[in-house]
């Protein structure tokens, strides 16, 4: 099984969950790209991706020893105290544990530091409360960094669909993480991969020559009928990203959480539909953050 892994309109003012989809009031916009807005596409099958292009994509880095690091999973910023990825990334690991990892933000070649990298720990590690590992139901969960993000020209928000968003009309949607760039490798990608897919519904993805009932409500399926693109090991919380036609800018329309192989015929990318848990991603926030300034 493949495990891969997406936020719309939102923002945040320190420890407070913003929706600017309702009017109130932020201080910044979300899936703001100013170095790149003209996105032309190893994800498999995909191409290295220009710095900046996908200034909210994170990569959740394990340690292998006192000073290195292994990227894991992607992941998406949500403001400036918030990471949302995938709950599975930490399903073979021990809690404790997860406090040793770190977020790196701003990144294209994970080798190469510039000066537009930050660096954060995480303070707290959120799963969705019933995250069920045997068939990836409920894929989702949240970090808290130690410090805040600062923005930059590299690093931005993401936004999320809103409620009221017809998710399946968006055409324009893409892919983008440092999983390895073919199903036996073993090595993530050092450079960032991006690459253009398509949304496939989900009553062609259950169909008995694909995945047979096995995507949920939860889920958007996205790839080709006849595979060659598509997430793959590594590429696992981070972003499906698709352009709302109303709005011109990119939505994180999906987690990626799982699929059979990577880049297979009729075994599409599977992903957490950020739509769909919209409501738990902000709850969780607001009730951490409350919790947080009543200490």
């Amino acid at each position: 099984m493949k495990f891969q892994l997406f936020i719309y309109a939102i923002s945040i003012l320190p420890w407070h969950f913003i929706d600017y989809t309702t009017g109130f009031p932020q201080p910044i916009t979300c899936g703001n790209r100013p170095v790149s807005d003209d996105v032309k596409s190893r994800i498999v099958g995909g191409r290295d991706a220009q710095p900046g292009s996908w200034p909210w994509l994170v990569s959740v880095q394990q340690p292998i020893d006192e000073e290195t690091f292994l990227h894991l999973c992607g992941g998406s910023i949500l403001n400036t105290h918030w990471v949302l990825t995938a709950a599975h990334c930490f399903k073979n690991h021990e809690n404790d544990y997860v406090y040793s990892w770190r977020l790196v933000f701003g990144g294209n070649q994970l080798s190469v530091f510039g000066p537009e990298i930050e660096i954060r720990g995480i303070s707290q590690k959120i799963v969705h409360e019933t995250y069920d590992p045997e068939i990836e139901k409920n894929d989702v969960a949240l970090l808290s960094v130690d410090r805040p993000i600062i923005y930059n020209r590299y690093i931005q928000p993401a936004c999320l669909p809103r409620q009221t968003s017809d998710v399946s009309v968006m055409t324009d949607c893409y892919i983008a993480g440092w999983g390895v760039l073919e199903e036996e490798a073993t090595e993530p990608s050092d450079i960032l991969q991006e690459a253009q897919v398509q949304l496939i519904p989900n009553k062609r993805c259950n169909s008995p020559s694909w995945y047979n009932g096995g995507v949920g409500i939860y889920n958007l399926c996205a790839g080709y009928d006849k595979g060659g693109i598509d997430s793959c090991q590594g590429d696992s919380g981070g972003p499906l990203m698709c352009k709302d036609p109303n709005l011109r800018i990119f939505s994180v329309v999906g987690i990626t959480s799982w699929g059979s192989g990577c880049a297979q015929a009729r075994s599409p990318g599977v992903y957490s539909s950020t739509q769909y848990f919209l409501t738990w991603i902000l709850e969780k926030i607001e009730s951490a953050s409350s919790s947080r300034q009543q200490v």
